[in-house]
């Protein structure tokens, strides 16, 4: 509800398309600045209550644009401090969650734990554009981010309830610990240490770069391609997410037994083939049901490439693993920026068209190098630094 209420904000700005950009580029720099901090502070910290405190955080967030999206003019730079701060509260929020899910299963369980909790976020995600797409024409935009409000307080309360499988390493003294700075500096070592993660990582900021920022095209598209108004855009954006759920299902369901990495190669190619059908078609309903391809590659490529990084690291390095991954997603300003910029001067359908070109060569070279990923599960590595 969020990302399709600020989306339609942004884009009834005199900014335009390109104000759709600088504000899901806005969201996702706070990855790029903070997320191997953010990854430490989950291997140290207790996950439960960190994860309170953000959700507890995000509601005077939401209750600011809610102000902000009340008022008759709104200015492109309140939107855009707004998403910064929200994407600062999300960089903390993302590792502490993912590794708690890690928490609470034994190690061979890992990749379905992380499918489940994968395919609620993406059934509550398609929940809220829908809900959005029919309450910003009845209500505006501003009732969306009450709503989200109410939601975050409901997400404080669940967490309380998730209970590690066994204690994890990052509770114990401070005796038994590195020094933050110390384990900080283990993060930024994985990637030159580890070869599964920095070639995971190159995998990423490739494809967040020129195939995730397909997100600051949708809007444009729904309204200028499609002629759909808040109604369409919601439908395009839950259409996504439902695509994702599919794909997470199917992961989810998945024997540890079957390697992952030959997945993640396949799923890579499929998201450029999909980005370059979108930008041909012209009709609702059929970019709906590209849209739910799209979303199945998307929520596939990050829930493998998550779940791979923190196999190939020591269990007490989990945290620090998805802080590295929150980093590469951190490459997302440029490919929004870019979208952005594009879409404002040759239109959404060329620019969803070029960088889903992109994506696959991206994807091609990839797979060339990396002799298509083959092999199991990543083994854990020895612990860096």
């Amino acid at each position: 509800m969020h990302a399709t209420a600020t989306a339609w904000l942004a884009l009834e700005t005199s900014g335009g398309a390109l104000a759709v950009g600088l504000v899901l580029a806005a969201r996702m720099l706070p990855n790029l600045l903070f997320g191997l901090a953010a990854g430490t502070l989950a291997d140290r910290s207790h996950r439960n209550r960190l994860l309170v405190g953000v959700s507890l955080a995000g509601i005077p967030l939401m209750l600011a644009l809610n102000r902000v999206a009340s008022q008759e003019h709104v200015a492109v730079w309140e939107v855009v401090g707004l998403a910064f701060a929200t994407g600062c509260l999300n960089v903390l929020d993302v590792p502490a969650r993912q590794a708690l899910v890690m928490d609470t299963v034994p190690r061979e369980l890992a990749p379905n734990a992380m499918g489940l909790n994968a395919l609620a976020a993406r059934l509550c995600t398609a929940l809220g554009g829908f809900a959005a797409g029919l309450l910003i024409p009845s209500a505006g935009v501003a009732a969306c981010y009450l709503v989200v409000a109410l939601a975050t307080t409901v997400s404080a309360t669940l967490v309380l309830f998730a209970r590690p499988a066994k204690r994890p390493t990052s509770h114990l003294g401070l005796q038994q610990r590195p020094s933050f700075g110390r384990a900080l500096r283990q993060a930024g070592r994985l990637v030159l240490d580890v070869a599964a993660v920095r070639r995971l990582i190159v995998a990423g900021i490739a494809c967040e770069i020129f195939g995730f920022s397909f997100q600051t095209a949708v809007p444009v598209f729904a309204r200028d391609v499609l002629a759909a108004g808040p109604e369409g855009l919601g439908a395009l954006n839950a259409a996504v997410s439902l695509g994702g759920a599919a794909s997470v299902v199917t992961l989810s369901m998945l024997p540890a037994r079957v390697p992952r990495e030959p997945l993640l190669g396949g799923v890579f190619v499929l998201y450029g083939v999909a980005l370059v059908a979108l930008a041909l078609t012209h009709d609702l309903p059929l970019a709906a049901a590209v849209l739910c391809l799209t979303g199945a590659a998307a929520a596939a490529f990050d829930l493998l490439q998550q779940t791979l990084m923190q196999l190939a690291v020591p269990e007490e390095q989990r945290g620090r693993a998805v802080g590295v991954w929150v980093l590469g997603i951190g490459s997302a300003p440029l490919g929004h920026l870019e979208m952005g910029t594009l879409a404002a001067a040759v239109g959404a359908p060329l620019a969803l068209g070029i960088n889903g070109g992109l994506v696959l060569l991206a994807a091609s070279t990839l797979l060339a190098r990396a002799g298509g990923w083959r092999g199991g599960l990543a083994r854990p590595a020895r612990r860096a630094g």
